[in-house]
C-alpha cells in the first residue's frame, strides 16, 4: 500500500457506495478541502485501467465539486473486493451522521454481494449479530414509501423498525400515514405494537390500564368532550391524560367525569380477579 495524488478521472466506480440519506456536514467539508484539500486519503483498489474507490465517497464527492484535478489516496493492490468493501465500511460504521439504515444497507451488501456471514462482521465491525440481523431484516422489509420517508427525513429508521412490527398491514399503512401527517409518533407505533399482545400475556396493571383506555373511549360523557377538554394518551410507560380546565370547578368536574366509570370497571375487574 502507499499513499499519493492520483488523477481524479482514473477513478473508475466504487465498490460499495454507502451513502443514502442527506449528508448534512457535506458544506463543512467542502470548506475544509477548499483551504486545505483532502488530508485524509480515499482508498482505492488499483485494477488495469485505473482505480476502484472503496472508502471515501464523500471526501471524493467535494474534490469532485470543488475541480480538482487529483486527490490523495492510499493505493491498495492485490486486495480482494470482499475484503476492501469491509475494509471501506468499517471505516464508515461508527461516524456519528451514519445512519442505521445506511447501516443496514451496509450489512445486506456485504451478505449479498461479497458473501460474509453475519458471523463473520460482528469482530470487525464492533457490533453484536443481533443489531446487524435487525438492521438487514429493516432494510428487507420497508416499503419503498417508508425507505423513501426516511431518506427524506420525514420519519427515522426507529419508526421504520416499529412499523414492520405490527401485524396488520392496514393498521400498519394507517399508522404509517399518520406518521407522515404529525399524528403519531414513536411512542404511539410502541403501543400498538403493544396492543398485539395477547390479555393473557398482561400483567393486571396492563390490564387495568386496557379497562381504562377502554372507558375513555366508550363512555359517552368522555367522549362528548374528547379533543376538546380531555386527551388520554397511552404508551408502553402508561397511562397520560390531559386535561383543558378554566378554573377549579371544571377541573374537579372533568376529574370526576373520569375517575368515576374508572372506579366502576376497576371494581368490577378486582371483584372478578378474585373470584378466580
Amino acid at each position: 500500500m502507499e499513499i499519493k495524488e492520483i488523477p481524479i478521472s482514473k477513478i473508475r466506480g466504487s465498490l460499495c457506495k454507502m451513502r443514502l440519506e442527506k449528508d448534512y456536514e457535506a458544506e463543512e467539508m467542502l470548506a475544509s478541502i477548499e483551504e486545505r484539500g483532502v488530508m485524509d486519503p480515499i482508498k482505492v483498489k488499483k485494477v488495469a485501467d485505473g482505480y476502484l474507490l472503496f472508502a471515501g465517497h464523500r471526501r471524493l464527492q467535494g474534490a469532485r465539486e470543488l475541480g480538482l484535478q487529483t486527490v490523495r489516496a492510499e493505493i491498495w493492490e492485490g486486495i480482494e473486493d470482499r475484503e476492501a468493501a469491509l475494509m471501506g465500511f468499517v471505516e464508515n460504521i461508527n461516524r456519528k451522521d451514519f445512519t442505521r439504515l445506511e447501516e443496514g444497507y451496509a450489512y445486506q451488501k456485504l451478505v449479498k454481494d461479497y458473501g460474509y456471514g453475519v458471523d463473520e462482521l460482528v469482530k470487525p465491525c464492533g457490533k453484536s449479530q443481533t443489531r446487524i440481523y435487525a438492521l438487514i431484516t429493516l432494510v428487507k422489509n420497508l416499503t419503498a414509501n417508508m425507505r423513501r420517508a426516511i431518506i427524506e427525513g420525514k420519519m427515522t429508521s426507529g419508526h421504520g423498525e416499529w412499523l414492520l412490527k405490527i401485524e396488520d398491514p392496514e393498521r400498519r399503512q394507517r399508522l404509517f400515514q399518520m406518521v407522515l401527517a404529525g399524528e403519531a409518533d414513536l411512542n404511539d407505533i410502541k403501543y400498538e405494537v403493544y396492543r398485539q399482545k395477547p390479555d393473557e400475556e398482561k400483567n393486571d396493571q396492563e390490564l387495568q390500564l386496557d379497562i381504562i383506555e377502554d372507558i375513555c373511549e366508550e363512555d359517552p360523557t368522555i367522549r362528548a368532550l374528547w379533543n376538546r377538554g380531555i386527551e388520554v394518551r397511552r404508551s408502553r410507560k402508561g397511562l397520560k391524560i390531559t386535561l383543558d380546565v378554566d378554573g377549579p370547578h371544571d377541573l374537579i368536574y372533568k376529574l370526576s367525569i373520569l375517575a368515576n366509570p374508572v372506579k366502576e370497571k376497576i371494581n368490577l375487574f378486582e371483584r372478578f380477579e378474585d373470584k378466580r
